[in-house]
């Protein structure tokens, strides 16, 4: 007679371990990864030793110890190399620009100097609305067009200028020729 055990799967996926179903196989069948013959009872997610109900935040910081991403892990999970449950909250509860992971207190430190925080959140210069844009390209244009009303009125004086002169001269060559 062949004895069969219920085994409980999980999803190997992702870190959340999910329930999937449960299965029957031999007693002397070898585990699979995916496989646990711990009963969920009732909860959905399992640890690698039981199954919970909830899932909580790890936190992961690069060999340098600086925080680069979060992943969902259920809880009482046993955490990979360089992962800590420690929120990067400053100590008012303030999340970090920069936070690095100091092992030795098991706290997160802010690596920003106050000055490079203050010029981060300096507000960006505010950006003309089409309006202002508007307002400046009419400007443009009416000061372009009183220089050329300038240039227009020299021009004319230099002409009647020389229409003068050319008037006399004409004079001169009337008398001239008269004589």
């Amino acid at each position: 007679m062949n004895d069969t055990i219920v085994v409980y799967e999980f999803d190997t996926k992702d870190r959340t371990h999910h329930y999937l179903d449960a299965v029957q196989v031999s007693a002397d069948a070898k585990l699979q990864d995916n496989q646990t013959t711990v009963a969920p009872n009732g909860s959905q997610f399992f640890n690698g030793k039981e199954w919970v109900d909830e899932l909580v935040s790890a936190y992961h910081y690069d060999d340098n110890g600086y925080f680069d991403y979060f992943s969902s892990v259920p809880e009482g999970s046993d955490l990979e190399t360089n992962e800590t449950l420690v929120v990067p909250y400053d100590a008012n509860g303030a999340g970090m620009y920069k936070p690095k992971f100091d092992t030795a207190q098991n706290k997160w430190v802010e690596t920003l100097t106050k000055e490079e925080i203050e010029e981060l959140n300096k507000p960006a210069p505010a950006k003309p609305t089409a309006e202002q844009q508007m307002i400046s390209l009419l400007g443009q244009q009416v000061a372009k067009t009183n220089a050329e009303n300038v240039q227009i009125k020299q021009d004319n004086t230099q002409l009647k200028q020389m229409v003068s002169a050319l008037g006399q001269t004409v004079a001169q060559l009337k008398a001239q020729s008269t004589n």
